[in-house]
């Protein structure tokens, strides 16, 4: 029942986004992880639709994740094609590939992501955990695989836009009788599955709107806990050039079951991007 309502919530409020949102001729298309458009002219729409490859680099603390893409449209703009990159961070390595869709306002993609960590091992289930549940090395070292199929979308609606990211995951490869913590989703489940949305409102800050802000929430549903865990805080960007912006997001736990600090919340964003593509 709980997820049942969960869902119904995400639909009711993706139902009100398609009646409030309009047009806004000044506002690049969300590109796939940037959640902040800029006013600024779209250097990436020009050309013609075209077979193409692309990278993009992101650098930051504790993080290195270069992707690669081989598509079709105009790349970071309009395009359909696949994805992959390997993951390298302080916790651990893995790698994603998937297939992608991107369009104004939306983008979606449907994948898989390998992770081994270094330090965090499978967890006995209990009711609850602290930070120094999470070092404990009583189980296996975590290795595991997630599907994960993702719809994100940054709206133009008056000075801003409407944010969202809609996640369904299936957490695999973990043994039976054992909980894991997902290393990107940032939650201890009791396998499969993780269902996750995030609402928010970002503005377009300075003449040219290279700089942008808001404010997002999300509700992170896990299933096999019979557990929602609540999330708020911050995303930023500044658009340096074409091919470069910073960064930045943070979201803490405001409620949840869990006590693990910072490593219940989501800081997957925070140095520098690259992007580059064939014309």
């Amino acid at each position: 029942m709980r997820r049942l309502l969960f869902l119904a919530g995400v639909a009711i409020a993706l139902a009100s986004l398609g009646r409030e949102a309009r047009a806004d001729e000044k506002a690049t298309p969300t590109v796939p992880e940037t959640t902040l458009p800029s006013k600024q002219p779209n250097y990436w729409a020009r050309g013609e639709n075209r077979l193409f490859a692309s990278a993009m680099i992101d650098v930051g603390y504790l993080y290195l994740r270069p992707r690669i893409t081989v598509g079709y449209g105009k790349p970071f703009l309009l395009w359909a094609g696949l994805d992959a990159n390997p993951i390298a961070t302080s916790s651990g390595l893995g790698a994603y590939a998937g297939l992608r869709l991107q369009v104004p306002w939306f983008d979606l993609r449907v994948g898989a992501r390998g992770f081994r960590a270094f330090e965090h091992h499978f967890l006995a289930p209990q009711g609850s955990y602290e930070t120094v549940d999470l070092q404990n090395a009583t189980g296996p070292l975590s290795q595991y695989v997630t599907l994960e199929a993702e719809l994100s979308g940054a709206i133009p609606v008056g000075p801003g836009s409407i944010l969202l990211v809609l996640t369904a995951a299936s957490v695999q490869g973990v043994p039976s009788g054992w909980y894991v913590y997902e290393e990107t989703l940032h939650a201890i489940t009791n396998p499969p599955g993780i269902y996750r949305a995030r609402f928010g409102y970002g503005l377009r800050l300075g003449s040219e709107g290279n700089a942008r802000v808001g404010l997002v929430g999300e509700a992170l549903d896990l299933p096999g806990r019979r557990e929602v865990v609540f999330r708020a805080g911050v995303v930023a960007g500044f658009t340096i050039d074409d091919h470069l912006e910073a960064l930045g997001l943070l979201l803490v736990p405001v409620a949840g079951v869990d006590s693990l600090g910072i490593a219940a919340g989501d800081y997957g964003e925070f140095g520098i991007r690259y992007r580059w593509a064939t014309f």
